[in-house]
């Protein structure tokens, strides 16, 4: 279906809070018990909700992707929405106690060497798995007060001379992004990745609606920018908050940004998260129509927006 619609790249969101859903080797824990979980907030009696791809399954999407012209980019969510991960891995997290905080689960460590170790030897099998040049981090909603509490933390953002827990998180992402480009990567992370510091070579993925700065900060910073605001770019939300015509309707291009910002827009994608969507043809019914209009908008707009830029 993408292929039908001339839609050339598939974003795919392996892993969250909800579940691990990728094959690790070095960690079978992540897929035997992070990938379930007992659910009662689905349709149906309750019972064990979950499952996962395993490495077999996942080269065999890839390929079928490649004949039809479409690169696939792989999404670990990191420092935050992992907690499928350090539930079941010691180590990971700055307290034995994890769970949910005020709005986010726990995050990730970035104090730690041994969670650092984690994240390289999870994304070095998946790397291997997905030959695309991007790659996703994820870096979206990190809630840090454990990380003010946390010594480990403390402690590397005294030895990296850092003004605080936000730059924390932007040295994790620019850790992890060093990791990427030496295996030949480049790294995409939701707007967050922004807050704190944003490298010269990161590919920012807006999807706050209530962040605009995001857009402008980021091309006039010379960061690539892919567009999916939740509104009204979330095709799993109703048609009353993410309606066709708003799709349509929707400027790529805002006269706001210069030439050289607007060279900067890369791509537009709409979302759809599946986990409270209960069959594939519901799944199509909220997908179509609006993702007719998506391919539209990108093709025409994008077009001639790189056509404009060259002309300058």
């Amino acid at each position: 279906l993408a292929a039908l619609h001339n839609l050339n790249v598939f974003h795919w969101h392996l892993t969250d809070d909800q579940g691990w859903r990728i094959e690790i080797d070095a960690y079978p824990r992540l897929t035997e018990t992070g990938a379930f979980r007992r659910d009662t907030t689905l349709a149906g009696e309750p019972g064990t909700f979950g499952g996962y791809y395993t490495k077999r399954q996942i080269r065999d999407i890839v390929e079928y992707a490649a004949r039809r012209y479409i690169e696939v980019v792989p999404e670990i969510d990191m420092p935050g929405h992992c907690l499928s991960a350090i539930a079941n891995y010691e180590g990971l997290s700055c307290f034995d106690q994890v769970g949910w905080g005020k709005v986010f689960t726990s995050p990730l460590c970035p104090g730690k060497d041994a969670a650092l170790e984690f994240c390289r030897n999870v994304w070095s099998e998946v790397i291997a798995l997905f030959p695309y040049e991007y790659v996703h981090i994820g870096g979206d909603e990190v809630e840090k007060d454990n990380w003010r509490k946390c010594a480990d933390c403390q402690r590397r953002i005294a030895q990296q001379g850092l003004k605080g827990v936000e730059e924390l998180q932007s040295w994790f992402i620019h850790e992890m992004e060093r990791f990427f480009n030496a295996k030949g990567r480049r790294m995409i992370g939701w707007d967050e990745i922004i807050e704190g510091g944003l490298s010269k070579t990161s590919t920012v993925m807006w999807w706050r609606n209530w962040a605009p700065q995001s857009v402008p900060e980021a091309t006039a910073h010379g960061n690539d920018v892919i567009y999916t605001p939740a509104t009204p770019f979330y095709f799993s939300q109703n048609e009353e908050k993410s309606s066709m015509r708003q799709v349509y309707d929707y400027d790529l291009a805002p006269a706001s940004l210069s030439a050289a910002q607007r060279a900067h827009i890369i791509g537009v994608q709409a979302n759809l998260w599946a986990e409270g969507i209960p069959s594939r043809s519901r799944m199509l019914y909220m997908y179509f129509p609006r993702i007719l209009a998506l391919a539209e908008l990108a093709w025409t707009c994008l077009l001639y927006t790189s056509d404009a830029a060259d002309d300058k």
